[in-house]
């Protein structure tokens, strides 16, 4: 998996969950990823808003 370099990388859930926010604010981690409209073609996470992934794709449009 590519490291990503975006300057607000802290705020993908990549990092978010590394840091154990589903475990410390698990509200919070539902609040981003329910009803996801995005996934990560780097990590496979879904997200509602892409600025939450770090190479995010519109969910139902990944191809190989």
């Amino acid at each position: 998996m590519e490291k990503c370099h975006c300057k607000n990388h802290d705020q993908h859930l990549c990092q978010l969950y590394d840091k154990g926010m589903q475990k410390d604010d698990p509200e919070q981690y539902a609040h981003l990823v329910r009803d996801p409209k995005y996934v990560c073609k780097s990590c496979g996470r879904v997200a509602t808003k892409k600025e939450n992934l770090c190479a995010p794709i519109v969910v139902g449009t990944w191809e190989d």
